[in-house]
Parts: C-alpha cells; structure tokens; sequence
C-alpha cells in the first residue's frame, strides 16, 4: 500500500485537478490512500478536501494548524499506513501510470528509494522542459524535490529522517538525509510528475530577496551533520546549490548585500573544506544539463577573473 501525502495550503484555484490526477490512477484503489493535510489554508481549499473526502474512501482528511510544509510533510509520514511514501505537491498533478510504475518499481525489492523524473508544464497542458534520468550516481542529485520518487516508509522512520523546519531547502536536506543513509536506490526512466509552473507559489516567491531571516549557511550545517565526510557529489552539488541559490534569490537583492552574502557563503565552504574538484564539464556529473553546466562554469570563471562585484552591479535589480 502506498500513502500520497499532500500539504495543502490555499490552493482552491488548482487543487481539483491535482486530486483528479491522484484519483485517475491504473493502480486499484485499495493500493493507495490520499492524506490531505490542510496546513490553516484561508480560502476554500478545507472544503474542497472536505467533499473529496466525503466521496472517496480512500481518501483521509486532516485539518490542522498552520505551522508549514516541512511540520505538515513529517505529520503525514507519522499519519501514513501505507509501507510506501509518496509526495505531491497541492498544484502538482500525476499522469495515470505514475503510482504503478513507482509501485512496481520497489515491490519486491530491497530498494529504500525510487527515484524518476518529471516534466515541467504550464496549465495550458505546455511542456517546458522534461528531466528523465540516466541510472549515475549524480542523477541522485540532480531532482531534490521530495516527489517524482517513492520512499520506503520503515527506512524513513528507522533512520528517523524528517524534514528540516527552515525557510530554505526543506526538502533538500531531506533528500540528501536518505542519500548519507543508504545506497538502495533505483533510478527509472520516467517521467509522469507534472511540476506546474505557478508563478505565485510559496517557493517562488519565498525565496526572492537575500534576507537575514533565512541564512543558506544554516542549511549547509545541518547537511553536514548527516554528512560528516561529504563525497565528491555532495561537495560539487553544494558548490551549484549556492551558486542557484545567489542568483535566484539575489537577483532580487542590491549589489552590496549580494557581495557580502556571497563572502560569507565562501568563507563558511572555505572552513569546511567544501571545494569541489569536479569540474561542470566533467564527464562525473553525467546527465547534467548543458545549460546547469555552463552556469556553473561562468560563475567559476567570474570569481577567477575577480569580476563579482561587476556582475553584482550588472545583475542585481535592488
């Protein structure tokens, strides 16, 4: 059996089509059940939970408190009854092979984890981009979301591994948690997660700005609690995890906050001894994107030319 766990939080506008993809599905019924947690949304989405719920058996409804995705998340694993865990995201949809192929994947197996790929759509059915992974041992960190992949709920709970309560990286951390304590994981050629692009939703909006509030360095040192000695994915995927995280965040930001966030973020890899030895073109990183590559390499080569402060003035908006 396997339990969909869905944080919900004031998203009326979609939410029916995401429980319409979790209901149209070719595994049985009696396979799966949905948990939908209303985490305090102020709209009508309780409601539209509500009737759900009342209509399908197996769906199991929860109105809770506003405390936020990572409580909500660890709530439905402590909720789940299912021995598989399954993520989605309340404006996320599935296609209908999407619970039996990571069903199918794990059963009968020793695997702890499946992981696949997704496609990333507008509402209009658009497809902008399409992730499928090669089996690599870096196509393990190329997706850190918690979904396109299928848990073993025991393993989770055995390893006491839970979603880190903090503004940024929830689930990366998570993932990079499961990643330091096993290496059963499976990578399928697959891709039926539908990441809809909403340009209004929490993670998007969020993360704009580089404020003191939420400080990328807190991230860093609870990776490192459960990765004592990172390897040499690990340290490559912290080196692109800040440099994404400085120009998406910082784009918002003025040059002068950009510059000494960015010092500081350098120092603590410095002190850590977190230097990279992997190269963006390396042949290691396979199934890494051209385009993920050459950001990489030109925010490297900017730093060597001793030019951030140019491209601080160039790129941030204020």
């Amino acid at each position: 059996m396997i339990s969909v766990i869905v944080p919900v939080y004031n998203a009326q506008e979609r939410l029916s089509a995401c429980l319409d993809s979790l209901l149209n599905q070719t595994l049985s019924n009696d396979l799966y059940e949905i948990i939908l947690l209303n985490d305090g949304s102020k709209d009508q989405s309780a409601d539209i939970c509500r009737e759900y719920a009342k209509k399908y058996s197996n769906i199991v409804f929860i109105d809770k408190e506003n405390e936020g995705v990572s409580k909500t998340r660890n709530f439905g694993i402590r909720m789940a009854k299912g021995d598989y865990i399954v993520f989605v995201d309340n404006d996320d949809q599935i296609e209908p092979d999407y619970l039996a192929t990571h069903y199918h994947a794990i059963k009968d197996s020793d695997f702890d984890l499946v992981i696949s790929g997704y496609k990333r759509m507008k509402y209009n059915g658009e497809v902008i981009h399409q992730e499928l992974l090669k089996d690599t041992e870096w196509s393990k960190y190329i997706i850190m979301a918690p979904w396109a992949r299928i848990y073993r709920k025991s393993f989770l709970i055995d390893n006491h591994i839970t979603f880190f309560d903090y503004g940024i990286g929830e689930d990366v951390v998570f993932n990079l948690k499961v990643l330091s304590k096993t290496d059963k994981i499976k990578i399928i050629f697959y891709s039926g997660y539908q990441w809809m692009y909403n340009e209004e939703s929490v993670s998007n909006t969020s993360q704009r700005g580089l404020k003191e509030t939420v400080d990328i360095r807190v991230l860093l040192e609870e990776i490192l609690k459960w990765n004592k000695h990172p390897n040499q994915y690990l340290t490559y995927f912290i080196e692109r995890y800040y440099i994404w995280y400085l120009l998406f965040s910082g784009r918002s930001s003025d040059k002068a906050t950009f510059i000494n966030y960015y010092c500081q973020v350098k120092e603590f890899l410095k002190a850590n001894a977190l230097v990279s030895d992997i190269s963006p073109m390396s042949p290691k990183i396979s199934g890494e994107s051209l385009f993920n590559r050459m950001i990489v390499l030109l925010f490297q080569l900017t730093e060597r030319l001793h030019l951030m402060k140019v491209f601080a003035y160039l790129y941030c908006k204020g």
